[in-house]
C-alpha cells in the first residue's frame, strides 16, 4: 500500500491521499483473462492447421493418389501402383487392396497377351499345312494316287485338330466365364472308365498298347459332373496313349480313402520333369515349350481343361512323374453319400 501527501495553497492543511494496490490487481488478472483467452485461440488455431495438415496427409492425399492410379487403370496402364507410406490403418489397407487388384489386372492381361498369341500360333499352324498339301494337290505336284490320298489324310487330320483346338478354346472359355456351371449327379465311376477307355480301341490297337484296370471295388458311385468328369478321363487317357510308345502298357487304378476315390492313370512315355509340374496346366504350354519328343500334336489346352474342371469341383489333381521314366496322373472324387449330398430332381 503507497500514499500520496497533498498539500492545499488555500488552506495550507495537507491531505493524504492513500492509494490501496486493488486497481492494480483488477488490472493484472484483466491481462491474466485476455492473455490465456489469446493462448487458447492460439493453441486452437495451431489444432486445426495440424489437423487440416493432418488430414491432407492421411485422407486426401491418399485418396488423390487412388484417384489419379484409377485413371490409369481405365487406360489400362496395369503397372500402376499407389505408395504404401504411413498412413492410418483403414486408408493403408485400402491402398494396398487397390494394388492387389492392380496386380490382378495386370496378370490377367499378360495371360490375355499370351493366350492370344499362342492361339494364333496354334490356329496358323494347321491352316498353313492344310493350304500347302492342298495347293499340291491342285497345282498337279502330286500325281500318284497313293500320295494323293496321304496328303488328303494329313489335310483331314489336320481340320479334326482344329475342330478339336477351336471346341476346347470356346469349352475353356464358357467354363472361365462361369457360363459352364458343375452339375453333380450320383454315377457309378468304374462303368465310366470302362466306356471312355472302349473309345480309344482303334489307336490302342492300331500302337499295339494294353489298358490295365486295377479297380479298389467292384463298384463305386460318386458325386460329381458326369459329363465333365468324363470329359476328364478323355483327356489324361488321350495324353496317355499319345505319348506312351507302342508295345507299351497303360494303367488305371483307383483306390478310396477318406470318403474319397483316387484315380490313377499312368503311362510309361518318356515323363516330365519336376520342375515342368506346375506348367503344365498353363493353357498352350505345350506349343510354347514343345517337349514332347516325338512331336505329337495336341491342343495344348487338354490339361487346361482337366485342371478348371477339378478346380471347380473343389477337387485335387496332380502329376508323379520324372523325366524318362513316365507319367501318373492322380485326381479325386467325393464317393456319394446319401446324408450328404443332394441329389437334384430327377437325378438318379
Amino acid at each position: 500500500m503507497g500514499s500520496i501527501t497533498k498539500y492545499s495553497i488555500y488552506s495550507g492543511i495537507s491531505t493524504v491521499i492513500v492509494l490501496t494496490p486493488t486497481v492494480v490487481a483488477v488490472n493484472i488478472d484483466s491481462i491474466n483473462v485476455w492473455f490465456g483467452v489469446s493462448l487458447s485461440i492460439l493453441l486452437s488455431a495451431l489444432v486445426i492447421i495440424f489437423g487440416i495438415l493432418s488430414f491432407k496427409r492421411r485422407i486426401h492425399t491418399p485418396i488423390n493418389s487412388l484417384n489419379e492410379a484409377s485413371k490409369k487403370l481405365l487406360n489400362q496402364e496395369f503397372g500402376t501402383r499407389v505408395k504404401t507410406d504411413k498412413y492410418s490403418a483403414e486408408v493403408s489397407l485400402l491402398v494396398n487392396n487397390f494394388n492387389k487388384l492392380a496386380v490382378a489386372f495386370e496378370n490377367q492381361e499378360n495371360m490375355r497377351k499370351t493366350f492370344v498369341a499362342s492361339a494364333s500360333h496354334e490356329l496358323r499352324s494347321p491352316l498353313t499345312s492344310i493350304q500347302g498339301f492342298l495347293q499340291a494337290l491342285l497345282d498337279g505336284t502330286v500325281t500318284e494316287l497313293s500320295e494323293r490320298e496321304k496328303y488328303l489324310n494329313i489335310v483331314y487330320n489336320e481340320t479334326r485338330r482344329l475342330s478339336t483346338l477351336i471346341n476346347n478354346m470356346l469349352n475353356l472359355s464358357r467354363m472361365e466365364s462361369g457360363n459352364s456351371p458343375i452339375l453333380r449327379t450320383k454315377f457309378e465311376i468304374n462303368e465310366i472308365i470302362h466306356q471312355v477307355v472302349d473309345r480309344f480301341e482303334p489307336t490302342l490297337s492300331k500302337k499295339q498298347t494294353k489298358v490295365k484296370l486295377e479297380f479298389a471295388l467292384n463298384s463305386v458311385f460318386v458325386f460329381a459332373d458326369k459329363d465333365k468328369i468324363i470329359q476328364v478321363l478323355v483327356n489324361l487317357i488321350d495324353n496317355a496313349v499319345k505319348y506312351s510308345p507302342d508295345f507299351s502298357e497303360i494303367v488305371i487304378n483307383t483306390y478310396t480313402h477318406n470318403k474319397k476315390i483316387y484315380i490313377a492313370i499312368k503311362d510309361n512315355g518318356f515323363g516330365i520333369s519336376k520342375k515342368d509340374h506346375n506348367l503344365i496346366w498353363d493353357q498352350f504350354y505345350m506349343a510354347d515349350k514343345a517337349r514332347t519328343p516325338n512331336k505329337s500334336k495336341g491342343t495344348g489346352l487338354g490339361l487346361s481343361i482337366v485342371k478348371k474342371i477339378m478346380d471347380d469341383h473343389r477337387e485335387t489333381i496332380w502329376v508323379e512323374s520324372n523325366k524318362g521314366a513316365g507319367a501318373t496322373f492322380i485326381f479325386t472324387l467325393n464317393i456319394y453319400n446319401s446324408d450328404k449330398h443332394q441329389l437334384s430332381w430327377g437325378a438318379k
